[in-house]
């Protein structure tokens, strides 16, 4: 899961050409899906205007990068009659005010969670009415309604909250598991128990080619580590602890590629090179 800022300003990366090919600028949401449907992204031709993504072309979202097929992931929003409804919609979670089912005020929203993998909305950061500070995150199972002036919200939420979504869902698990166990103690047939045991055996098996198969943003950073290696950086880089990361003229090693990702200037690093 992320929130949005930690995917606003991410690379966009080409699994093919093994390069930054832009930068995402915009989440799109779809307020009747609960979900992010595109990105809209800035490349080398910006003076053309923003280029769109469907968030069904992105194969991963790291903290490193987006990555993507290559340059036929990205189109002219002019082209993307999906985005451009969404767009005149312009649906915005961050400082909306959040209303209970009942009209009450519970607050605004200042961040919002998604699932990378399924782009829904997971969660929205509470700030409670009156205050500065967020109080916790909303789970998707108490949001009644996306709205475009109100994010709508089952009663009571604010005793809802939680700190983190993942021990959240994890209590859940636990919780239906136990159930499980309890309703499997009580009054089960023998021919139920024989089905499931059936089931379980006919399960298809994980192909070794599945197992095998390569992260998409694991490969890139592999192929862009090749690619920098023996390149020429284009000018001084230094870390904010005032550490040389690497000299303008010299050729790039793994060393200084690890020296770049610690002192966090891995971007810069790939943007100033040359043969």
């Amino acid at each position: 899961m992320k929130n949005s800022q930690q995917i606003l300003g991410l690379p966009v990366l080409s699994i093919e050409e093994g390069k930054q090919i832009g930068v995402v600028k915009h989440l799109v949401l779809n307020a009747e899906r609960g979900t992010v449907d595109f990105f809209l992204v800035e490349d080398d031709t910006w003076y053309l205007g923003l280029k769109v993504i469907s968030f069904e072309d992105v194969h991963g979202i790291g903290e490193f990068g987006l990555t993507v097929t290559g340059q036929s992931s990205l189109s002219a929003v002019s082209e993307s009659t999906g985005v451009l409804e969404l767009l005149k919609k312009d649906l915005r979670l961050p400082g909306i005010k959040v209303l209970s089912k009942k009209g009450r005020l519970v607050g605004s929203i200042s961040e919002y969670i998604i699932d990378e993998n399924t782009a829904e909305i997971i969660g929205c950061q509470l700030v409670p009415a009156g205050n500065e500070k967020p109080a916790g995150i909303i789970s998707k199972k108490f949001i009644l309604t996306y709205g475009y002036d109100f994010l709508v919200v089952e009663e009571g939420v604010d005793d809802k909250l939680v700190a983190d979504l993942q021990e959240d869902a994890d209590k859940e698990e636990v919780f239906y598991d136990d159930n499980i166990k309890n309703n499997q103690n009580e009054n089960i047939e023998d021919t139920a128990v024989d089905s499931t045991v059936t089931a379980v055996q006919n399960e298809p098996k994980v192909s070794k080619n599945e197992e095998q198969q390569v992260d998409p943003l694991k490969h890139f950073e592999e192929q862009q580590r090749k690619y920098l290696l023996g390149k020429k950086v284009t000018m001084r880089i230094v870390a904010d602890n005032g550490e040389v990361v690497a000299e303008e003229g010299e050729t790039i090693t793994s060393d200084m590629i690890e020296r770049a990702r610690v002192a966090d200037r891995y971007i810069q690093l790939t943007l100033n090179i040359r043969d």
